[in-house]
């Protein structure tokens, strides 16, 4: 079964969990991108906006979509994964992906379909356990 890491980030905080799922797991990894400016505190606001009403962006990958199953890194914004990744999973299947949701503290609301959802919350300070653990489960 192949694998490969796919993730968004606005502060840095998911491609460093994306890099090390990936280097535990000896995985490609790609980059999922937009064609937003979500920098600065408007682009806070505009993030959360977007996420919560289902706003559509472009979305660009730094690779090829042709593994067995993904795992997606994800911030948590206003509840919600990011709109790019919205936009991805209209062409890629929720059940193929593995959803690691990082966030302050809070928890993603809408679950459902995905093949796992795993919550890395900042305020527990257990990043690398749980990446450990999902790791496990996965090999």
């Amino acid at each position: 079964m192949t694998l490969k890491v796919i993730y968004f980030t606005r502060t840095g905080n998911s491609k460093r969990i994306a890099e090390k799922i990936s280097k535990l797991l000896n995985s490609e990894i790609i980059e999922l991108k937009d064609n937003m400016n979500w920098s600065g505190a408007v682009g806070y606001i505009r993030g959360g906006y977007y996420a919560s009403t289902n706003k559509d962006v472009e979305i660009s990958l730094g690779g090829e979509l042709d593994a067995d199953e993904y795992i997606a890194v994800t911030p948590l914004w206003a509840g919600k994964i990011v709109p790019a990744f919205s936009m991805l999973f209209k062409n890629l299947p929720k059940e193929k992906v593995h959803l690691v949701v990082s966030s302050g503290g809070s928890l993603l609301k809408e679950r459902n379909g995905y093949k796992s959802v795993t919550d890395i919350t900042h305020r527990e300070k257990k990043e690398d356990e749980i990446i450990s653990e999902l790791v496990k489960n996965l090999a």
